[in-house]
């Protein structure tokens, strides 16, 4: 197997250096500042026009970004705003109020941001999906199995099957539950579908799971870890796109002309092309995948 431990830990701590120390302004007149002093979390609510009004409740999406800190993800949570769901994009480290790194994040930190969510008008707090990108499909994931009665289905975006440790240390857990750390992976086995006593129990998610994956990945085997995923959940459905690379979504997303994108885009693998289909074809199909929940 391939060893990418070295190849993942400099990828992050390029993405983490990319990412702006003060967040840019909301990208569309509908959106909402959410603060830790005030809703208890740090991210940006988007409301379609006409949300508040309409009697029907539809889907709503907590969207949670990877190791780049920040919220620099915010753009496709307005992206799914526009295309009918609410939707809260989540920062959790590298923002003012917030931990400066990747490093013993509360999960229910998370789930905090999803009551706020599920009370939003229009929501259906029964069908809250969470979009986790990279180390955000871990939260993703971990918040399926142990906040189920928040968490409807999962997207787990160039994701992982296995928890990671902190970014930058690999000696101190990225995620608590409770208090305690939530189990990872060591650097030998980082790369391990299967890495013992690290692997997210996915057969307990109750809902459905889409897994993004770009096999040109330059950050980690996110289509190996994808496989890993649907071999232990009959919930899944797999896109892989071979010649696309990491987080091609959200880079798409957020442009080439915003703060240090281009920089990540390139750390991150794939054709240009391939990356922009990709993320074009992949984006239409999860939107299709959260209506369904």
């Amino acid at each position: 197997m391939r060893r990418w431990g070295l190849v993942v830990l400099a990828g992050m701590l390029l993405l983490a250096g990319c990412s702006a120390g003060t967040p840019a302004p909301p990208s569309d007149p509908f959106a909402i500042d959410e603060r830790p002093a005030t809703a208890g979390f740090y991210g940006e609510l988007h409301r379609p026009p006409g949300a508040t009004d309409d009697p029907i409740r539809r889907p709503a999406v907590l969207v949670v970004g990877g190791a780049e800190g920040g919220l620099a993800l915010d753009p496709l949570a307005a992206a799914l705003a526009r295309k009918g769901f609410v939707s809260l994009a989540v920062g959790y480290f590298g923002l003012p109020g917030l931990p400066p790194t990747l490093r013993e994040i509360p999960l229910e930190y998370f789930a905090t941001a999803l009551r706020v969510l599920a009370a939003q008008p229009g929501v259906d707090p029964a069908r809250i999906v969470v979009w986790g990108a990279s180390r955000g499909s871990e939260v993703a994931q971990l918040l399926a199995v142990d906040f189920p009665a928040l968490v409807r289905g999962v997207v787990a975006d160039s994701p992982s099957s296995v928890v990671h440790a902190s970014s930058p240390s690999p000696h101190v857990a990225a995620w608590t539950l409770a208090g305690r750390p939530v189990p990872w992976a060591s650097v030998a086995h980082q790369d391990d579908p299967r890495a013992p006593g690290a692997t997210i129990d996915d057969d307990a998610v109750a809902g459905p799971i889409l897994t993004i994956c770009g096999g040109a990945d330059a950050l980690w085997p996110s289509c190996s870890f994808a496989d890993a995923i649907a071999a232990r959940s009959p919930r899944v459905t797999e896109l892989d796109y071979p010649a696309a690379g990491h987080t091609f979504v959200g880079l798409h997303l957020q442009g080439v002309q915003a703060p240090g994108v281009a920089a990540r885009v390139a750390a991150a693998g794939g054709r240009s092309q391939a990356n922009t289909d990709a993320a074009i074809d992949a984006f239409d199909r999860a939107v299709r995948f959260i209506a369904g929940v």
